[in-house]
């Protein structure tokens, strides 16, 4: 795009840093660092991709240097869950039933007012990291100390265990003007850590039960106050109908918008986010409709010794990107939260289920040696 380009990361060696024009080691969380980059850079714009915590950064630079993202409040309420589902209350905006509790002898208190299964998960965390299904009295303690190990604030948040069909909706709002770009259907690993382990465009879904969700979806991007921003938001479709799960003021992850979107539909979301953030109006129409997926690898637990087969997976047509995420040596344990995955496939084909079934094709032939 012609663009000089200047990468922030606590870590030197992050993928992107060789492709900066100007690099700064600062946590992405930083905010006074940086504020402290941004001085000394001057950009024109500012963005993240696919993560929660540095939207305040994102915020916190806009507003200073008068640039093109949310604002500080708006990124509060899309980083803090608790703020987040109780701006969906007050708007109406469906959702499940909550509590907030800091402490152990709150359980108690707990148990008396909402029977168990239940959901448990940090107010801060992100990539499931925290997140547990409690199905019985005795699992309450242990649940709530495994999320509360991963809570910066300390704060957990309990909600209505919803089920049924999940998905994500693929959002751009563009001064004040939201558009759904694609509704995605979501797998997870189940009960009790629901880590996400693939996704698929278009939705599957009945066309009825789609259309609720885009309005569920649009409320919500309204309730939290965004007016200039990408939007991930996850729904559960209930027996009640669509429920928010949460928001993200930000691209989706797993690859669904840097893969999935422009795949299914045409759009290159990346670079729309990008002229977004220089204060330009990006073309955001649907060039074409297809389909795309990704799935990600199931693997025994031990010590990755080798892996054979990824040029065969690669060979198939409709692959279109293969990932080893862990290394040679590294020992592969339960999938908790995202950061346990160890490999996924993406394809395109002419609908998603046919994308979903290429993907498991090319997940088959690729072999992990694991001791």
């Amino acid at each position: 795009m012609g663009l000089d380009v200047a990468v922030i990361d606590i870590d030197p060696n992050a993928p992107g840093v060789c492709y900066a024009d100007k690099f700064y080691e600062v946590s992405t969380n930083d905010i006074s660092g940086i504020l402290a980059a941004a001085e000394n850079y001057h950009p024109d714009g500012i963005m993240t991709l696919a993560t929660d915590m540095p939207i305040r950064s994102v915020a916190s630079v806009a507003e200073k240097y008068k640039l093109y993202a949310v604002t500080p409040s708006v990124a509060q309420r899309a980083t803090d869950k608790i703020e987040m589902i109780r701006c969906f209350e007050r708007y109406d905006v469906p959702h499940p039933w909550f509590e907030v509790i800091t402490f152990e002898e709150e359980l108690k208190d707990l148990l008396l007012k909402h029977s168990v299964p239940f959901i448990m998960k940090p107010n801060d965390s992100s990539g499931s990291r925290g997140v547990v299904l409690v199905k019985d009295y005795h699992e309450v303690r242990d649940a709530f100390l495994y999320s509360k190990s991963v809570s910066k604030s300390g704060l957990i948040l309990v909600e209505e265990y919803m089920q049924g069909p999940e998905v994500s909706v693929e959002v751009m709002t563009i001064r004040g003007e939201t558009t759904i770009l694609a509704v995605t259907d979501k797998l997870t690993s189940g009960a009790p850590f629901f880590v996400e382990m693939g996704h698929s465009q278009p939705s599957q879904l009945p066309n009825e039960t789609i259309e609720k969700i885009k309005e569920v979806a649009i409320k919500a991007v309204q309730a939290i106050g965004i007016d200039n921003s990408p939007s991930h938001v996850e729904i559960i479709v209930t027996e009640d109908g669509p429920k928010l799960v949460e928001l993200g003021a930000r691209l989706g992850g797993d690859s669904i918008t840097t893969y999935l979107v422009p795949l299914s539909t045409g759009v290159d979301m990346i670079q729309a986010c990008i002229l977004m953030a220089l204060g330009q109006i990006p073309d955001i129409a649907k060039k074409f409709e297809k389909g795309s997926a990704i799935r990600y690898a199931e693997c025994k637990l031990g010590v990755l010794q080798k892996i054979n087969g990824v040029n065969e997976a690669l060979n198939i047509p409709e692959v279109k990107h293969v990932e080893i995420v862990k290394c040679l040596g590294e020992t592969l344990t339960p999938i908790r939260s995202s950061s346990d995955r160890v490999a996924y496939v993406i394809t395109q084909a002419d609908t998603a289920q046919d994308a979903i079934r290429m993907c498991e094709n090319a997940l088959g032939k690729i072999k992990f040696d694991i001791k």
